[in-house]
């Protein structure tokens, strides 16, 4: 018995230690965002790779191919759907999640004096089978400027490996809770760093 507790006290340090890795600052800090109550955000899809398909072109050019030999015209319904869910699903779970750990508002009429821009780097979309599934990952680029500026960084943070919830069965929802959760980690790790 003692054997199990120590290892479950093993097993929970080693995932609180990867959970801290991973988020981390690799530019500048934080201090400047004490006391902001109210932030810009925009998201970017540029560069990002897709599962083990590399480049997101790659993705959607196999998954077009994988719909329409279902059934005809699936594939461009299902590239409208996967570049509108990001709007849609993932960028207003991120920035709910965000907010509620930071105070900090956001929307259409809040005009913050600093803008977030979280750059999806990889995403890998996670699966659902019926009886098994994978969850959504996520690497992330977030880099905070001054509003007036957007030359000079003032703060960059890397995010690795974040992962969303399972057994979901479409994409919008499975990848929305990795972008969530992204949104909460940074969330906690922003509140953290600013405390008064």
């Amino acid at each position: 018995m003692k054997k199990l507790f120590a290892f479950l006290l093993l097993s929970a340090g080693l995932t609180a230690a990867t959970q801290l890795q991973a988020q981390e600052i690799v530019k500048g800090n934080l201090d400047f965002l004490k006391g902001v109550t109210e932030v810009n955000f925009s998201f970017l899809y540029n560069d990002m790779n897709v599962g083990k398909e590399g480049k997101e072109a790659n993705y959607i050019k196999k998954k077009k191919a994988e719909k329409d030999a279902k059934e005809p015209g699936k594939g461009d319904e299902w590239e409208k759907n996967w570049i509108e869910d990001r709007p849609r699903h993932y960028e207003p779970k991120f920035i709910q999640l965000f907010s509620k750990y930071t105070d900090m508002k956001n929307g259409p009429d809040v005009k913050g004096k600093y803008t977030i821009v979280v750059d999806t780097k990889f995403l890998e979309p996670g699966y659902y089978v019926g009886v098994a599934s994978g969850a959504a990952v996520l690497d992330l680029d977030i880099t905070i400027y001054d509003a007036a500026d957007m030359n000079k960084p003032l703060c960059k943070i890397k995010m690795d490996q974040v992962k969303g919830g399972k057994g979901m069965f479409d994409n919008a929802t499975r990848i929305g809770e990795a972008y969530a959760k992204a949104g909460k980690e940074l969330g906690k790790f922003v509140a953290k760093k600013t405390k008064k």
